[in-house]
């Protein structure tokens, strides 16, 4: 499966997941001075996948504990 992930307002980063499962690091541009934008859409764009492949997409706060 391969495709392009961004964040509106962000830079796409492309993904390929290869023969087995791929985790893709979204990183939220800023810092402590400017702050971090709060994160409210996600866009995927699949450009290639065989048949029957599926997929997941899973919210991880880097905050909790």
């Amino acid at each position: 499966m391969q495709g392009l992930i961004r964040i509106p307002g962000a830079p796409a980063s492309n993904f390929d997941t290869g023969p087995g499962l791929t985790m893709v690091d979204l990183i939220n541009t800023g810092d402590e001075t400017s702050g971090y934008s709060e994160i409210l859409a996600l866009e995927i764009l699949f450009t290639h996948s065989a048949l029957g492949q599926s997929y997941e997409a899973y919210v991880a706060d880097a905050d909790a504990k």
